[in-house]
């Protein structure tokens, strides 16, 4: 074990012992003991210093305590839980209660006093009702109930179906073609595909030849270059886009639809292009699944 002698009791001590230097690895030559022990004689001097010049017994007890070492610091309060604010609380209102049936027994009109004196009694009495304030039932917001598809007719007691607003959701504009007998991947086998997110963010990524083809063809990208194509709408406007089209009308039982589904599956190749998606209600979204000859047959 690594020793240290100390520079000013002159014995060996552990490393442990010593402070260490800021901003360096070594330590100190005094140790922690002989440290704290200057520190208590500084602040004995301190008081007796002051005492005499003052004379006051008070604030020489401030500097220093009865071991003569340094004032402690001021501790800082803990947060209270809820429960112990509750607690405190009724405390302090049993209290309060207590201390204004006293003063109600000491001003306690005789048989001659005035009518003035009863009502002023009554009113520091505190009111027998206590003031507790009503839960109010969380009613869903306007804009919650239409991203639902449904609102509620008291009136009617049926529900309607309300379609959210339309918002025009047009194709990023450029210097695109379509010709799709322009795209050359140069042998590698893949075209680099280009977008932006709602964000403003842009984000690219390489395909293979075919798939860009299928998606320039089925009105989902614009071509740049031979290599280089662009998709024309963000998820966000892709998705109102192809409700829109299809005027939130399930394409499979023809109630309202506020979901996506892929005629041809992901799973099987399927594309997320206008011409591959159609409205689709939640129900028969998930009954279909990834399968291709999906029939909606629960008429009631």
């Amino acid at each position: 074990m690594d020793v240290k002698k100390c520079a000013a009791c002159g014995q060996e001590k552990p490393l442990s012992a010593f402070t260490k230097r800021s901003g360096s690895s070594s330590r100190r030559g005094t140790c922690r003991a002989c440290l704290r022990q200057r520190q208590r004689e500084h602040w004995s001097q301190a008081g007796e210093r002051l005492e005499a010049d003052v004379g006051s017994d008070e604030v020489a007890r401030t500097l220093t305590n009865s071991e003569g070492s340094p004032p402690k610091r001021k501790r800082r309060r803990k947060r209270r839980s809820r429960g112990s604010k509750q607690r405190l609380g009724l405390q302090a209102a049993s209290i309060e209660s207590e201390s204004t049936s006293n003063q109600l027994d000491q001003l306690l009109p005789s048989e001659g006093e005035s009518e003035n004196q009863v009502k002023l009694i009554s009113e520091m009495t505190p009111s027998s009702k206590n003031k507790r304030k009503r839960r109010r039932k969380r009613q869903k917001s306007s804009a919650a109930r239409l991203k639902q598809g449904h609102v509620e007719n008291p009136s009617a007691h049926t529900i309607s179906v309300i379609r959210p607003p339309d918002k025009s959701i047009e194709p990023l504009k450029g210097p695109f073609t379509y010709k799709t007998s322009i795209l050359n991947d140069r042998g590698k086998g893949m075209i680099r595909l280009r977008g932006h997110r709602e964000t403003g963010k842009r984000w690219s990524t390489e395909i293979p030849t075919e798939m860009a083809v299928r998606m320039v063809e089925e009105g989902a990208a614009g071509i740049i270059s031979p290599g280089l194509i662009h998709k024309l709408y963000t998820k966000t406007d892709f998705r109102l886009l192809v409700l829109q089209r299809d005027h939130y009308i399930c394409h499979y039982c023809g109630r309202f639809g506020d979901t996506i589904d892929h005629v041809m599956p992901k799973s099987k190749g399927g594309l997320s292009t206008p011409a591959n998606c159609v409205c689709a209600c939640a129900e028969c979204n998930l009954k279909k699944a990834d399968s291709l000859d999906f029939v909606y047959d629960d008429f009631i």
